[in-house]
């Protein structure tokens, strides 16, 4: 129908954007963040590392990328990696004038507003916010916090290839099967079929936060 249509191009719109330019923006803004907080350190020359060291150097990539020290913003920093400026995506929706009808492109722009909307509100600010702060405690918890456990201070080259091999394993997972969905939660639990990929333990655990649910009541 028109609406699946039109949210179709909106998707394909954005998600181009998201893969194209917002992810590779990202880990170019990130890596400048770490080689700015980490220019005194020598990763190859046998320094060693605290947890201390470590949590500081997170918090402090957080604050540039995330920018939290401008409250009197409400729109997300963040929100520029995942969906072109406002007025860009709906230019992009135009160009497919060939492939949709008028109406279909005025449903497009319409869906790119209330978009828009949404990502200023205090709704999204706050689920945005809780995710960020749990997918962090998690990091630290469940990823870097475990190999201070026997001791307080290891080779900082140790630090970065686990955190490395972590962020490998977080984003390439192999095949889910059938019956490891029966303890999915949420939306992933409404799956039919396996995914490409098994969810990894942020997914599960983000979209169960209160603030979540509540964006999820609003948008959908």
């Amino acid at each position: 129908d028109r609406y699946r249509s039109s949210h179709q191009t909106v998707l394909a719109k954005t998600y181009h954007y998201l893969f194209t330019k917002g992810i590779p923006s990202l880990a170019e803004s990130v890596g400048k963040a770490v080689e700015e907080i980490l220019q005194q350190w020598d990763v190859l020359g046998g320094v060693d590392a605290s947890l201390r060291d470590v949590s500081t150097w997170v918090e402090r990539v957080r604050d540039i990328i995330e920018q939290r020290q401008e409250k009197e913003e409400v729109m997300s920093h963040l929100v520029k990696f995942v969906i072109p400026p406002e007025g860009g995506a709906a230019a992009a929706a135009d160009a497919e004038t060939n492939e949709t009808d008028a109406t279909e492109d005025e449903l497009a722009k319409y869906i790119l507003d209330e978009t828009y909307d949404l990502l200023e509100s205090p709704t999204f600010n706050m689920a945005e916010r809780q995710c960020l702060d749990t997918t962090f405690a998690q990091l630290r918890t469940r990823v870097f916090g475990k190999l201070f456990l026997l001791e307080d201070s290891i080779p900082l080259a140790t630090v970065v290839t686990h955190l490395q091999k972590t962020a490998v394993s977080t984003f390439y997972k192999p095949p889910s099967h059938k019956e490891e969905m029966k303890n999915w939660g949420g939306v992933l639990g409404m799956m039919e079929e396996p995914l490409p990929s098994v969810p990894n333990d942020y997914i599960s655990k983000l979209e169960r936060l209160e603030a979540v649910v509540e964006l999820s009541d609003v948008c959908f």
